[in-house]
C-alpha cells in the first residue's frame, strides 16, 4: 500500500510539474534592435530586451541594405564588441546616399529592424529606434487572472492516475481464503 501511495504522489507531483506553464514575466518577449549611425556613412546597433532589460549575451545579427544611388550592402553578419556584447557595429562604412536598411537579429532573442537613413560628408549623428514587431496573427486572450489554462489537465490527470492505483489495487487484492472439506452443520 506504501508502495501505491509513493507512486501515486510522484506521479502527481510530475504531472503538476509538466502541466502547469511557466507564468508569462519569467521570460523575455523578443529583442530592440536601435541603430545609430555618424551620418557619415558608420553603423552600429545597440539590443535591449524588449520588456527594457539589458541583453548580456553576445548576439547574431544581419543587416543588408540598398541605397537609391545604386549601391547595397550584402547580408553582413554584426559581430558584438568584446567588452559590450549588446553592440554591434558594421564592419566599413556606407557610401554617401539615402539607405534603406534591414535588420535581422537570431540571437540571443528575435528582432527585426527596417529603417531609411542619409550618408553625407556633412551627415547629421541619428539613433533610429526601432518599434516592437506587428504581427499578422490576431492576438491571444490569455485566461482571466488567478486561472491556469492547465488546471483542468492536471485535474484530469490526477483523476486519471488516482482509478489506475484504484484498480490495481482491488486487483491484486486477496480473495478470501475459500473453505474446504465439509459444511459445518447449524446447531438449531
Amino acid at each position: 500500500m506504501k508502495t501505491i501511495r509513493r507512486y501515486a504522489v510522484a506521479a502527481v507531483a510530475a504531472a503538476a510539474l509538466l502541466l502547469v506553464p511557466a507564468r508569462p514575466a519569467a521570460a523575455h518577449d523578443g529583442v530592440l534592435p536601435t541603430l545609430h549611425h555618424d551620418g557619415r556613412g558608420t553603423v552600429w546597433l545597440t539590443l535591449a530586451w524588449s520588456d527594457g532589460h539589458p541583453i548580456s549575451e553576445p548576439a547574431v545579427a544581419l543587416l543588408s541594405g540598398r541605397s537609391t544611388q545604386g549601391g547595397s550592402v550584402a547580408a553582413t553578419a554584426l559581430r558584438p564588441l568584446l567588452h559590450d556584447p549588446a553592440t554591434l557595429p558594421l564592419p566599413g562604412t556606407l557610401a554617401p546616399g539615402d539607405w534603406s536598411l534591414t535588420i535581422d537579429v537570431a540571437a540571443p532573442g528575435v528582432g527585426y529592424c527596417a529603417v531609411s537613413l542619409r550618408v553625407a560628408a556633412d551627415g547629421v549623428p541619428q539613433t533610429l529606434a526601432c518599434a516592437v514587431p506587428q504581427t499578422a496573427a490576431a492576438a491571444v486572450t490569455p485566461p482571466p487572472p488567478g486561472r491556469s489554462a492547465a488546471l483542468p489537465v492536471t485535474l484530469g490527470a490526477v483523476a486519471v492516475l488516482a482509478l489506475a492505483a484504484l484498480g490495481w489495487r482491488l486487483a491484486t487484492r486477496r480473495a478470501a481464503p475459500q473453505r474446504t472439506g465439509r459444511p459445518r452443520r447449524r446447531i438449531t
